[in-house]
């Protein structure tokens, strides 16, 4: 039996940590893929890239960022809904020896999406996240009821979901707000 493919589509990607000089690119992913409501200042990305310079992962791809994913360390899971508003400073929460990774932001240029990429790119930089950070015990995100190619991959990764806060983040779809989901995964 011969075995001949139209095509074969192969991916090599990079994940790294960012530098100061992404920030262009990073921007342009945020503005991609975040209604203007939903999207964080370049401000907000410089103070991550200062105060956990670890947790904040790109993907790239022939010299181009595709993606990126952001995190802090916070000290416990929170009870309050307060500590989830969009564009905080991370300076402001982030404990250097907290126990609970905060996954502040993810995305990918719409162009990369739909391919699986991401998938591993969440995966790797959970991995690589969660393997530097000695003593995490969970990690915790919250994401928009509207987004469910993001709720799947999070559910793929092992994330349940533990509570809803009421239309807390800006919808074009939804009058007042889409639901914000917070999800955890334990760290085993």
């Amino acid at each position: 039996m011969q075995y001949s493919p139209d095509y074969v589509i192969v991916f090599v990607m990079l994940i790294r940590n960012v530098l100061k000089s992404d920030m262009d690119s990073i921007m342009e992913v945020e503005e991609s893929s975040f209604i203007p409501d939903c999207q964080e200042s370049r401000q907000v990305f410089a103070s991550r890239l200062e105060t956990f310079p670890q947790g904040f992962l790109v993907l790239e791809d022939n010299g181009k960022v595709q993606g990126y994913f952001c995190s802090e360390l916070w000290r416990e899971l929170p009870h309050d809904n307060k500590i989830f508003r969009l564009d905080h400073d991370p300076g402001t929460v982030h404990d250097p020896s907290g126990s609970v990774l905060y996954i502040s932001s993810f995305a990918l240029l719409p162009a990369m999406r739909g391919m699986k990429l991401g998938e591993a790119f969440f995966h790797g930089c959970l991995k690589r996240v969660t393997e530097c950070c000695a003593g995490l015990r969970s990690v915790i995100l919250l994401v928009s009821q509207e987004w469910d190619a993001a709720r799947h991959i999070y559910e793929n990764e092992g994330f349940r979901i533990i509570r809803q806060i009421p239309g807390f983040m800006p919808s074009d779809n939804i009058p007042g707000g889409a639901d914000g989901i917070i999800m955890v995964k334990e760290i085993l």
